[in-house]
């Protein structure tokens, strides 16, 4: 398994106070007005990504409130979950991403305790690019400098 920028998104610990404040107020104000009144979230037009269901987006809004993230939530069981995967993961961060802080990536990977965790945080330089963020990994810019390694490590496991 491979998590890229996998994190607890708790907005507390979103690094810097303006990007904090706008993943406070898309994920409190925005994206729950807009999942309320349109019964999806445009997330293309905000930013996000991709559209998403309502439901989607009110629960990350309330899990994002929870110091654990959805850990917190009773309903999820996900510390018992995610104790009882077993296959070899990578869990690949980025030097700077405000939101997947190595921290926030740890909340996620030390309650996978069953499991084989290689953890690897790569910065723009050793890919000779400016700037990788949160979302960075899957532009194009990286294709043949970040996702070889990930094949690489992939194709190590089938072979184990």
């Amino acid at each position: 398994m491979v998590s890229i920028a996998s994190h607890a998104g708790v907005t507390a610990t979103v690094s810097g106070s303006v990007e904090r404040a706008k993943v406070w107020l898309v994920l409190n104000v925005l994206g729950p007005l807009a999942a309320r009144g349109l019964g999806y979230v445009p997330g293309r037009r905000m930013g996000l990504g991709e559209d998403m269901p309502a439901a989607a987006m009110l629960e990350w809004s309330r899990w994002s409130r929870l110091p654990g993230y959805f850990f917190d939530d009773p309903t999820m069981r996900a510390g018992e979950r995610a104790a009882q995967v077993t296959v070899p993961m990578l869990s690949i961060g980025f030097s700077d991403d405000p939101w997947a802080t190595p921290q926030q990536i740890e909340a996620i990977t030390t309650h996978m305790t069953s499991a084989d965790v290689e953890r690897r945080t790569y910065s723009p330089a050793d890919f000779g690019v400016a700037a990788i963020g949160h979302m960075g990994f899957f532009r194009r810019g990286l294709r043949d400098g970040l996702w070889p390694e990930v094949v690489t490590w992939l194709e190590s496991k089938m072979t184990e």
